[in-house]
């Protein structure tokens, strides 16, 4: 019963590329596979079962000096008054001091906490390791409390890597493993790996998830020149290096041959989407069909691609795996600088840090003092300058996390790969992905832009299990930051072919005409919570004008008395330019959104498409809708109105995707849709 229970499980596991060179004795034992020839097996092995493998000693040194630095800046900003004032004490002589005491206590203390620092790390380094065995992955770590996650082959979803800006220095990265668990699955995540060896971790567990979903684990072929985490494969890879040198030598002063740029690179071997034929030319031999869409080249993939592609001090060679790239593409120049100029991020923390800014002056200004009134003088230039710099920062950060950026698809999988500085690697199999996000911000829609992500399980990481309450729904997986709207078929069609029958945005049925009637007062009234925080603030207000002329509040002079009413007066004014600004936005919104919003379904998918000054559209496959219902309130009933939702595993809790206000009968046939069809 176990068995075909976990058959069912991985009955999406593609093992076509597998399935035609299976070992003809399934059966081996271990000793009678590893004498079998690594060239008449498909599964290669370049971990040995059952070995424990360290993560790499740069742990043990570069993690304190993070940890250091952290450490240090927390301790300067939170205690910068005690700092100020002992400074000052000792300079007007109320504290003597030798000046060589206190230099050598400081660096006394500096020594001693980054020894013990690097002590407990070496510690935790000695006791953390991971190991393959047979039918799953363990990492082990701990110093009192031991710890071992284990994660079944067979569950395995996704495996991605990431690297800071320090750990891209030294070349290593950390990798986490997400299974597939449900909505509530925790992450495994393996620190500091060398970037070769987390790609062949990667390659490692696809392969022996293959081999367990067809019986044959014990058939694994150990490859011991290809584990470069072995002696052998350390004498193996730098026997590579140097005959690839001496194969390959560069005469002093030789001009280097210029390297083509990344928009005209055609895939080594690629498919043709057509007639499904390899090909290693730039069109088709078969039918004529040119070779897919190569990388589109930035100016950041060009003038800088040597940081997108460096790899540090211990990266050590690119190791992906045999499977062919089918289809690829990057960013072009207008989308990289579009995707920054237009992400939400710098903006709102821009804004935040201004709005943060001009509060602190206003209520400054209520202080009588020259201090005061200088910082009421230079305010505006200040709290401008802040802004813009706090603008201009985020800009950078998001420019920098989209530089390189990759998309491609390898075998059964979608990749992502972005970042200049901090490096990113994630990737999905195609059966697993849970949905299509189709979003546009408000700026982004007019300009006929927006943004396209798979919706997939993201794992909470090991250490912040208990905590699964911070973690909020990602994006999932963002394969386009900034594409056309009419290319996103172009975009879906080419990294997922299997989705080609999805509905299209023109099938959506339109909502009914109580709809925008229910829309305004939602969204202009009931939910309008800049609405009634205006008339709180309007009550406070009104009470603090009642206190003022009954004379509970009493001021030191006349002129406070007059700045305080010209405050009070100016902040209710922008109080309600601000509401009714917000409210006349809600209220276009809803308008936009009941024209505009709507739903369809076919026999494997569902749209749902939600409008607005913002818009989201969600494609969802039939299968992966783990629950759905529909809900209606009175006031919907009153009108045969329901809404619609569905619930799926994308997330770290799962994802909701919901339509107001479709009529009662169509919910009905919606929960029809759903029930379980004959194949």
């Amino acid at each position: 019963m176990q068995l075909n229970e976990q058959q069912n499980e991985l009955q999406d596991v593609p093992l076509t590329h597998f399935s035609e060179a299976l070992p003809e004795n399934p059966n081996l034992d271990e000793n009678e596979s590893e004498e079998r020839p690594a060239t008449h097996s498909p599964f290669r092995a370049t971990f040995q079962t059952g070995r424990h493998y360290k993560v790499h000693k740069s742990y043990i040194w570069v993690a304190p000096i993070v940890a250091f630095f952290a450490v240090v800046f927390l301790t300067l900003i939170n205690g910068m008054q005690g700092w100020v004032e002992l400074a000052m004490a000792i300079q007007r002589g109320d504290i003597a001091v030798n000046p060589l005491l206190v230099i050598g206590v400081a660096v006394l203390s500096v020594v001693v906490f980054a020894g013990l620092l690097v002590g407990l790390y070496a510690l935790a380094w000695k006791n953390m390791s991971y190991v393959f065995d047979e039918r799953e992955f363990s990492y082990y770590s701990g110093i009192i409390t031991k710890r071992r996650v284990h994660v079944p082959y067979a569950r395995v979803q996704s495996v991605n890597h990431r690297a800071s800006i320090i750990q891209r220095v030294f070349g290593v990265c950390t990798v986490t493993i997400d299974s597939a668990g449900g909505s509530s699955n925790k992450g495994v995540r393996v620190p500091y790996l060398r970037l070769e060896t987390a790609e062949r971790l990667r390659a490692e567990l696809f392969m022996r998830k293959a081999a367990v979903a067809v019986g044959v684990e014990n058939a694994l072929v150990y490859v011991p020149e290809a584990d470069t985490d072995s002696p052998e494969g350390m004498r193996a890879e730098a026997s590579r290096v140097a005959q690839q040198r001496a194969q390959a030598p560069v005469a002093p002063g030789a001009p280097v041959p210029p390297v083509a740029p990344a928009a005209a690179a055609v895939p080594s071997m690629w498919v043709c989407p057509q007639c499904g034929a390899t090909n290693s030319v730039n069109f088709c031999g078969n039918c004529g069909t040119p070779a897919p869409a190569a990388t589109q080249a930035n100016a950041l993939d060009t003038t800088m691609g040597v940081v997108g592609d460096w790899r540090g001090v211990y990266g050590g060679a690119e190791s992906f795996g045999e499977e062919p790239v089918t289809h690829e593409f990057g960013l072009s120049n207008h989308e990289l600088l579009l995707t920054t100029i237009s992400h939400d991020t710098p903006l709102s923390v821009a804004l935040i840090v201004g709005l943060s800014m001009v509060v602190t002056f206003a209520l400054v200004l209520l202080v009588q003092d020259e201090v005061a009134v200088t910082l009421a003088r230079i305010a505006f230039p200040i709290v401008v300058g802040i802004t813009v710099v706090s603008w201009a920062f985020g800009l950078l950060t998001v420019l920098f996390s989209y530089g390189n950026f990759r998309a491609r698809r390898r075998g059964s999988r979608i990749e992502v790969e972005r970042g200049l500085l901090a490096r990113e690697f994630s990737g999905i199999d195609i059966e697993r992905v849970q949905s299509v996000e189709i979003r546009q911000s408000l700026i982004r829609r007019l300009i006929g832009y927006c943004e396209v992500s798979l919706g997939r399980i993201d794992a909470a990481g090991e250490q912040n299990k208990g905590n699964n309450n911070s973690k909020a729904n990602t994006k999932g997986l963002v394969i386009h930051p900034f594409v056309k709207v009419d290319r996103v078929d172009e975009i879906i069609d080419g990294l997922a072919p299997e989705l080609t029958d999805r509905p299209r945005r023109s099938e959506c049925v339109q909502l009914p005409k109580p709809a925008l009637r229910r829309a305004l007062l939602r969204r202009c009234l009931w939910f309008n919570w800049v609405l009634w925080a205006g008339v709180a603030i309007g009550v406070l207000w009104g009470v603090l004008a009642v206190l003022e002329n009954t004379g509970a509040i009493r001021f030191a002079s006349t002129s406070a008395h007059a700045q305080y009413d010209s405050f009070m007066t100016g902040s209710l004014v922008l109080v309600i330019v601000v509401c009714a600004a917000i409210t006349i936005g809600r209220g276009v919104g809803a308008v936009l959104w009941s024209r505009h919003s709507g739903y369809t379904w076919n026999r494997k998918y569902a749209l749902v498409h939600n409008d607005g000054l913002s818009t989201e559209t969600s494609i969802i496959p039939r299968q992966k809708i783990q629950s759905a219902s529909t809900r209606s309130n009175p006031f919907q009933r009153r009108l045969s109105l329901v809404t619609l939702r569905a619930i799926t595993a994308a997330g770290t809790r799962s994802t909701t995707t919901r339509l107001i206000d479709v009529p009662a009968e169509v919910g009905d046939a919606y929960l029809d849709w759903l029930k379980p069809q004959p194949r």
